[in-house]
């Protein structure tokens, strides 16, 4: 069993939405170049692949029909905008799909003991694709697709989607957001701020799904261990829930400089994520972690943050995870945690 794969394709290159759009291509190189990197520099088994295609079957267990063939008609006719910040070229269709397919990969890799930890590279991103709409960058929801399979397909009870992306992945929530199977649980930056506007922490869920939608949104300027208590905060529920698995949306967007993010997080920080979700993982489900990208897009440091995300996830504990236990949280986050706590007191306990 490998400890850690990354299901990675040259061909996520070619989705292309404009020159100067930060979501592009020069993005992956980064990531992939860090997993490289450490495969030569640790003990632990890491190994590349390529992605499978996925069947028109598993986007239809999360996405309309119609919201699929309006994807795959704008790209077949050259490309065209869906919103402001989100258009579409030839290949964007075909490349969307894969991105798709690859984060199911990487589920069914954990799934089948092939891998302990995964990581689907990939673009374009999907946690703002909703059922029956694009946006965000997103135009089929990845994460959700996989989350989707592992339940309908392999028995999943309790599946836990942790989205770390500095965005609220609106999609994701959605789709999941009257089930109670799926525990989705989002740390971003506050929905005042920052888009898509919407993920407060009274955003919990309905009908089966009340108490399973989990909003910590996080104040402009929030620095990184004010994060990662967040994170801890985040983990009490998590434990509760007893995951089967935990699936991961990754985003490096709330470092700081990022050009779309307000958050300034180090790349530290990212290393003490990685490490407290393997230890939660450990603690309940095996191990059993699987990841795809979301945001990023502070070029210059996608190489040294992915890096320090995969070996966190790999059990190596950096130092600021002893210096959170010394660190008090401040008082806007804890504010913060307290009306998360009033939304929730009915479902969790605190």
């Amino acid at each position: 069993m490998n400890d850690l794969t990354l299901v990675y394709s040259d061909e996520f290159k070619k989705h292309v939405m404009d020159r100067a759009h930060p979501e592009s291509p020069e993005r992956l190189e980064h990531t992939i170049k860090a997993a490289r990197e450490l495969m030569g520099e640790c003990e632990k088994t890491i190994e590349i692949i390529k992605p499978e295609i996925i069947e028109k079957e598993d986007l239809l267990s999360v996405h309309v029909p119609d919201h699929i063939e309006k994807i795959k008609s704008i790209s077949m006719a050259g490309g065209g905008m869906i919103t402001l910040d989100t258009t579409m070229n030839e290949h964007t269709y075909d490349i969307a799909k894969l991105a798709a397919g690859a984060t199911k990969l990487a589920a069914k890799l954990v799934d089948e003991n092939h891998s302990k930890t995964s990581f689907a590279v990939v673009r374009p991103p999907g946690h703002h694709a909703e059922a029956n709409s694009a946006g965000g960058f997103c135009f089929f929801n990845n994460i959700a697709i996989a989350a989707e399979w592992l339940i309908s397909k392999k028995g999943y009870r309790r599946v836990v989607i942790l989205d770390i992306d500095h965005h609220f992945g609106n999609g994701t929530s959605h789709i999941f957001y009257h089930r109670s199977d799926v525990l989705y649980v989002s740390i971003h930056a506050h929905p005042m701020y920052s888009y898509p506007g919407t993920g407060y922490p009274t955003e919990i869920g309905i009908v089966e799904g009340m108490g399973y939608n989990v909003n910590i949104p996080l104040l402009p300027g929030t620095e990184s261990i004010d994060w990662l208590h967040s994170l801890n905060f985040a983990s009490n529920i998590i434990e509760q829930f007893q995951p089967q698995i935990i699936l991961v949306s990754v985003g490096f967007d709330a470092l700081i400089g990022d050009p779309v993010g307000i958050l300034n997080l180090s790349n530290n920080a990212f290393f003490g994520t990685g490490y407290i979700i393997n230890q939660l993982a450990n603690k309940f489900c095996n191990g059993k972690i699987c990841c795809t990208l979301e945001g990023g897009y502070k070029i210059e440091q996608l190489e040294e943050v992915s890096k320090k995300f995969f070996k966190g996830m790999l059990g190596y504990k950096p130092k600021i995870i002893e210096k959170l236990q010394e660190t008090r949280i401040s008082n806007h986050t804890n504010s913060m945690f307290s009306q998360v706590k009033r939304a929730l007191r009915d479902y969790w306990k605190f």
